[in-house]
Formats: structure tokens, sequence, C-alpha cells
């Protein structure tokens, strides 16, 4: 079956969809992008992963260059051509073609958009709970969406050795965010999460406006002693919802097994995006 893509202003099928290796997204790293999800073969969440996708363009000094409704009606189009029962949606902008691997036209940046099939955890992850491992890291340009994931990928034999979801990024003492996900704790009935230079998950403020008259939330600094005596602890992200984590660096968060917090979360996001009875909408 052809895929198609879209790909500055067209669609097309994916073997004549071609970026120049003269691009400053692949010489340079300079791109952003975002990813969201579909629900019941719609996208989820679309105005938020869109604001935060012009957001990153913004810090990089570059525009998306279609408007949203257009966005919008390249999305539907992909998934209609493409098939998919249910997708992720990549918006990809880099600063475009760039002569001498350093200058670039904001006015003429790469945009592309691709459509995958949705993977998500396994049902048994979110009874079981998930690890993670820790990682001095602070990414650059934090509340930017960038292509650069290097950290998280040059940390993939030893999450995959721990058998960790992701890793957990801090600075010595401070806890900022997952390489793929947004980060939570649970303290004595609060939920507490970093705020200053972490990106903006577009589920966890979802969950946290739905969850804030149940639970008291802080948002602020979070230390890495804090996080170890947490509790519960979860993450958040566009195909994983909320998922629990009950253990970082082969030390148990709490008693080690699934919180109530963290399970009724879970119930409370289940039920927004997929209904009442967990069916997709």
């Amino acid at each position: 079956m052809t895929r198609y893509i879209y790909l500055n202003g067209t669609i097309l099928p994916e073997e004549q969809a071609h970026v120049s290796p003269f691009d400053i997204g692949l010489l340079r790293g300079y791109a952003v992008f975002d990813l969201l999800r579909t629900v019941g073969g719609r996208p989820f969440l679309l105005d938020e992963h869109l604001e935060r996708l012009h957001n990153s363009a913004s810090q990089l000094g570059l525009r998306v260059p279609v408007s949203d409704a257009e966005i919008a009606t390249a999305i539907g189009e992909l998934l209609k051509l493409n098939g998919h029962a249910e997708a992720t949606v990549r918006l990809v902008l880099t600063g475009g073609v760039s002569p001498d691997g350093m200058a670039y036209d904001p006015s003429a940046p790469t945009f592309f958009i691709l459509t995958h099939d949705l993977h998500e955890p396994a049902p048994e992850l979110y009874e079981r709970g998930g690890r993670l491992v820790t990682e001095l890291h602070h990414r650059e340009l934090p509340k930017a969406k960038t292509t650069n994931y290097l950290t998280m990928l040059r940390n993939k034999p030893r999450t995959a050795a721990a058998d960790a979801l992701d890793v957990l990024y801090h600075d010595g003492s401070l806890v900022s965010e997952t390489g793929s996900a947004s980060f939570y704790v649970v303290s004595e009935g609060r939920i507490r999460a970093p705020h200053e230079d972490v990106l903006w998950g577009t589920v966890g403020d979802l969950v946290l406006r739905l969850a804030a008259h149940r639970f008291p939330i802080e948002l602020g600094e979070l230390r890495l002693d804090e996080v170890f005596a947490a509790d519960e602890a979860f993450i958040t992200s566009t195909t994983r919802g909320v998922l629990p984590i009950v253990e970082i660096d082969s030390r148990k968060i709490g008693d080690g097994e699934v919180g109530p917090v963290t399970r009724e979360l879970m119930a409370i996001w289940t039920r927004h995006a997929f209904g009442e009875d967990g069916a997709k909408r």
C-alpha cells in the first residue's frame, strides 16, 4: 500500500517526497516538530498541538508557512489516504535549504506532515507500572520541541537493559522531564511537577485541568531526592496518556505499586479521551 506524505503544500506518494540533503534541519538539526494522535480516527487536541508547534517555531525564528486550517485539511486527507485504524501525526518544520550549511531563509522553510500507525503501550504496563533511569542532562531550548533527541537515543541500550521506558533528566539536583514525556509525582495527595524550563505537555496540561477539582496541584521546582521520597510517580504523553512509574534507577517509588491518585488520573483521562466505557469515540 502506498503511503502519502504532505510536503511543502503538496500531498505526494512517499517515494516522490524528497527533502534536500542541503536542508539545514538535516545538516544542523535546525528543526522543530510536534506529534499528535487520533481518537476515533480524528485528530485529538489538534489546536493545542498547533499552538505548541507555533511556539516552538518562534523560538527558532521560524514560521509555519501555512494556516492551521490548511494543516487540518492536509491531516484529514493523509488519514484518509493512508487508511490507519488509529494514527500518530507528525508535523515537522525546518529552516529549509541552506547553501552553506549555516545560513537559511526563514521565509522558505521546509514543512512536512507524516502519519504512522498508532502504537500504544501494552495494557498490562498500566497495571504494573513502568521504570525510568535518570540522566544528567538539560535540554537546549527546553520550551521548544526540537528534533534533537540525541541524549534519549544515546541511552536506548541503557534503558533497554533496565527494562525502562525512558530517561528522566535532572541537573544534579532538580528534575525536569523525561526524554519523551512530562513527569509528575504525588506526595501526600498533592500532584507536583516541574514547571520552569520544561516543554509544555498537551496531555499533562489537560489531565491537570481535569483533576484540579480533586487534588491540590503544585507546579514548581522538584528535587531528585523528593522524587525518590514520593508516594507515586507518573508520566504523560500523547501516545501513553497517563502512565504510572513505580521504579526509578532500581529504587521503588512508594510501595512499588500503582498508587490510588495515579489510578484515578488514568480513569479521568480515559473517560475524557475515550468515553465512559473506554471505547474510542
